[in-house]
């Protein structure tokens, strides 16, 4: 594994060195919602006021700068077009004199309303045919929650959670604390979607992907190479990640490191299927560094999905080195076995071909690990009703009966009737992750 830890040590000095959108080095584009105007020429002393205008203004190689606010499509569509290679980051103040990512806040949430223009599979839609091309984003909060529809009856609402338990796509329901629409529809979209046959390179980094309805990032593509890096996950309906590539020729590779992935539901609600972390698909080489992926319906990790041929399978790349797995329900890893799926927890990863040669994945059960910036309630509810009474602890501490209390695992835990189901998390509380575990995980942003 040597190899691979210096090739990922090597891409993550490189996107550190480089300032924000330095791949592509084009025109720069200002985009302001207190300020702009889609009628401006959207330089920085006269931007245009939405991210659609300033892409469709923009041409491959340029860099939008998107000041603090909340955006999505033209018109209040519900959702953002990429169709060339261009850099979109967030962050900047409203003079964009600074750049800050949560202290200026660039929110891409899309209200209620907006699921009635919404077309595709994602909200921001990335569809570029051009190889050899980059799109970047960098610094963007994305969240459904004001656009998921919750249990009108309140039911699945544990104390302390902010909303009852979200309705099955396609079912109306009511809005989240403060959304004023009487009757909300649950439209199924991903956050970030990668459109089958897209050709560019991706990179994300700094990002949030919260409180998604289907999947934080999808798709199938012909690139050379996809960086995540440094982003987190809350929160998302049935797999936070799940990537293919559709070259016959050669395998896509996809770098996911430094990422926070918790809270990963199953597709309904009664928890027999989906609910993964990152999922390992054909045609996609993965390579995972220094994440922590925890609190997945079923698994952190999923290898179970093999429709490529077995040649082609054996020559694919599955690692995961120095990772935290933090109380996946089912397994840390699924694996295609005897008709039914091989569950596999952390300490076995080094029987796994591929996945690691070290024993430098760990499992931890204590929450303490988070210093306080977990939502106690939602984790309560998140493990349900059986488990309350061991989560009665001290978040900064370690707490050994804890450990004890929750065992090394949570095969066989699952339970027919949940107290909750992709309950709205709250964006204040999910953004604390960034920089809750010092080397693990999404760190503070840069």
């Amino acid at each position: 594994m040597k190899h691979l830890r210096i090739t990922l040590l090597a891409i993550a000095a490189l996107l550190m060195v480089l300032p924000a959108g330095a791949q592509n080095r084009g025109k720069t584009w200002y985009v302001s919602q207190a300020t702009g105007s889609n009628r401006n020429d959207g330089s920085k002393g006269n931007p245009v006021k939405n991210i659609q205008k300033a892409i469709d203004m923009a041409a491959t190689g340029d860099v939008i700068n998107v000041a603090e606010g909340n955006y999505y499509g033209l018109l209040n569509s519900g959702n953002i077009k990429i169709n060339k290679g261009v850099s979109i980051i967030g962050g900047w103040s409203a003079d964009f004199s600074e750049r800050d990512v949560l202290g200026h806040r660039t929110y891409i949430q899309p209200t209620a309303t907006s699921n009635g223009s919404a077309q595709g599979q994602g909200t921001i839609q990335i569809n570029v045919m051009q190889t050899g091309t980059l799109v970047e984003l960098d610094g963007l909060i994305m969240d459904r929650g004001n656009s998921i529809a919750y249990n009108p009856r309140g039911e699945g609402k544990p104390e302390g959670v902010e909303t009852a338990m979200m309705q099955p796509i396609g079912s109306s329901g009511v809005g989240a604390p403060g959304v004023p629409e009487a009757q909300v529809y649950t439209t199924e979209t991903a956050i970030v979607y990668i459109n089958t046959g897209s050709k560019c390179d991706v990179t994300i980094r700094n990002c949030a992907f919260l409180n998604g309805p289907n999947f934080g990032l999808l798709g199938s593509t012909f690139a050379t190479k996809i960086i995540v890096d440094n982003c987190i996950f809350v929160n998302i309906r049935m797999a936070a990640v799940e990537l293919r590539g559709a070259s016959a020729a050669m395998n896509s590779k996809t770098y996911f490191t430094n990422n926070t992935v918790l809270f990963t539901w199953s597709r309904l609600k009664d928890l027999s299927d989906m609910g993964y972390g990152y999922r390992y698909l054909p045609k996609m080489d993965s390579y995972l560094d220094h994440n922590i992926i925890g609190c997945s319906v079923f698994a952190g990790l999923d290898r179970t999905h093999v429709d490529s041929p077995a040649s082609k399978e054996a020559e694919r790349v599955t690692t995961c080195e120095n990772t935290l797995f933090f109380l996946n329900r089912q397994a840390d890893l699924t694996l295609p076995g005897g008709g039914m799926f091989l569950r596999v927890n952390v300490k076995d990863f080094d029987d796994v071909e591929q996945l690691a040669e070290e024993d430098d994945n760990k499992e931890v059960t204590d929450p303490a690990i988070f210093q306080g910036k977990i939502n106690q309630a939602y984790l309560k509810g998140f493990l349900g009703a059986t488990y309350s009474e061991k989560l009665s602890y001290d978040p900064n501490s370690s707490n050994n009966t804890f450990r004890q209390a929750m065992g090394m695992n949570m095969t066989g835990t699952m339970q027919s009737k949940v107290t909750m189901f992709a309950n709205h998390y709250p964006v204040e509380d999910a953004l604390k992750l960034f920089g809750a575990v010092p080397g693990y995980g999404a760190q503070m942003p840069k």
